[in-house]
């Protein structure tokens, strides 16, 4: 297939497959916020040092983080309806919603964990842990954007189950290669500057951290020989 033909393509469906790429980032926004509020909820009844409270949370972070996604994906799309009846009015749960519930409880696993370390950090006065949470919590996001392009198998129409659509309407088997890469694309430009970004926001905080330390450190020894030494006469 001619390249100048492909390129057309591409151009042509361009906008068809961001609006694709605008459902993986919807999908893992969602996912996200739910996943951390339920896991902070978590993380802090961890550390409530109440028998009561810890072992539930414990047992359901080792649940959300033991059992894979797409488990959960097929579970929550075939068990929940697609419409609920509340107060007699009539509720439509789409599958891109379905999709988000199912990622967000890979999310409450994650979160649980890791901010239930921030806080015991916190509060033994390690506030490292605390200050990399942020570009630890990114980093997960970009993790479940790569991982919403599977929402596709329940029919939401995101970017890949678009790429499907694209291939099919042009009948050209020629673009079956360059329109997924076409989506791999997507993703990278999406996910790889953030990763940058993120890296060198924990360099800058280990590295202030590591400065206050030092400097904190570097007084001490100068305080305890002031206090020791002789008064002057």
């Amino acid at each position: 297939m001619d390249i100048r033909d492909v390129y057309d393509e591409l151009v042509r469906w361009t906008p068809f497959l961001a609006g694709g790429f605008a459902w993986n980032i919807a999908i893992s926004i969602v996912a996200m916020v739910l996943g951390t509020m339920i896991g902070a909820g978590l993380a802090f009844m961890r550390q409530a040092r109440v028998a009561l409270l810890v072992k539930p949370s414990l047992a359901v972070t080792e649940f959300a983080r033991n059992v894979p996604t797409f488990v959960f994906l097929f579970y929550i799309a075939f068990l929940l309806p697609s419409e609920l009846q509340v107060f007699g009015l009539v509720v439509n749960i789409p599958a891109w919603i379905k999709a988000s519930l199912a990622l967000s409880i890979a999310v409450v696993g994650y979160v649980s964990d890791t901010l239930s370390t921030v806080i015991r950090d916190w509060r033994r006065g390690q506030r490292e842990s605390a200050l990399l949470f942020l570009p630890s919590w990114t980093t997960y996001l970009l993790i479940i954007v790569m991982t919403s392009s599977t929402a596709s198998l329940i029919g939401v129409s995101e970017i890949v189950s678009r790429c499907n659509t694209v291939i099919a309407a042009t009948g050209k088997s020629g673009m079956l290669v360059w329109i997924y890469l076409y989506a791999m694309l997507w993703f990278f430009l999406f996910c790889y500057p953030l990763i940058m970004a993120m890296k060198r926001l924990q360099t800058h905080l280990r590295y202030r951290n590591w400065t206050a330390t030092g400097a904190t450190g570097a007084a001490q020894p100068q305080q305890k020989a002031q206090a020791t030494a002789p008064a002057a006469r």
